[in-house]
């Protein structure tokens, strides 16, 4: 998925988070309070916080080595965040 959105937005993405251990998670890191307005299909979930518990995600160095965490694709000024409408798309596509 993540590649995929990258070729789409010729690789101006935005900040994508990948894990090397476990689950080998993404995290697509979107504008604050911009996850809850989408219903995310399974087995995508968003993390949010909600009043009911905390979610949060760690964020890897810009630069050095953070492992088990990197950037799949770094924020930039001009690309701070992942475009959530367009991630929506993308993984409903994906997941039929």
């Amino acid at each position: 998925m993540a590649y995929r959105l990258m070729a789409f937005t010729d690789f101006r993405a935005g900040p994508i988070v990948r894990e090397a251990t476990g689950e080998r998670n993404l995290y697509f890191l979107l504008p604050p309070r911009t996850a809850a307005e989408y219903a995310w299909p399974a087995p995508v979930r968003a993390l949010s916080g909600n009043g009911r518990s905390e979610a949060y995600v760690g964020i890897p160095a810009l630069h050095g080595t953070t492992w088990p965490l990197d950037w799949r694709s770094r924020p930039t000024p001009e690309d701070p965040f992942v475009e959530p409408k367009l991630l929506h798309q993308l993984v409903k596509s994906a997941v039929r």
